[in-house]
């Protein structure tokens, strides 16, 4: 009984496949399709569907581009070109982390409130050294006089290694 079971079973999981390998179909709306093998071959479509989108993004660009205005800056917005370079400053100075090199007067207890404005030390360095820092603390950013705004560390700038020529190898 159980022996004709798994024979009807085996003959009905035959009998439903279909081969259309013999046959030579045509998929409908592609004539370059064929399934005669079996596999249904969508690279010329893909070819042909990128063809499409990077001609109608090309048309999107030039669209795009007639669509620009270019304004002109003012004297007022013009990109300042000089900025504080941290890592420079950071190799011109020998003094540590807390090393006391510079007077600071600050009897209020509002010593180092400065700090609190910026969301991070790089940012208060610059600001210190664009505003008089570190000879001048009119912000109250340097309490201990080494120099640095905010607790803020030369030591990762002091650890790149320069490139220069002398550091070049020799042939």
């Amino acid at each position: 009984m159980v022996r004709l079971f798994y024979f009807l079973s085996i003959l009905l999981l035959f009998g439903c496949q279909t081969d259309i390998s013999s046959k030579d179909q045509v998929v409908t709306g592609n004539s370059d399709l064929k399934t005669s093998d079996g596999v249904l071959d969508l690279s010329q479509f893909s070819q042909e569907q990128q063809k499409v989108e990077r001609e109608q993004a090309a048309r999107r660009r030039e669209e795009l581009k007639a669509g620009r205005v270019v304004l002109e800056a003012t004297h007022k917005e013009k990109i300042k070109l000089q900025s504080v370079n941290l890592a420079v400053f950071a190799r011109s100075v020998s003094n540590k982390l807390g090393e006391k090199i510079y007077y600071r007067n600050f009897i209020s207890s509002g010593a180092g409130s400065g700090c609190k404005k910026f969301s991070n030390k790089n940012a208060a360095q610059i600001f210190f050294l664009e505003n008089g820092g570190p000879k001048n603390d009119f912000h109250n950013m340097d309490v201990d006089g080494d120099g640095f705004a905010c607790k803020w560390d030369p030591a990762i700038y002091r650890k790149i290694e320069r490139i220069n020529k002398d550091n070049e190898p020799k042939n």
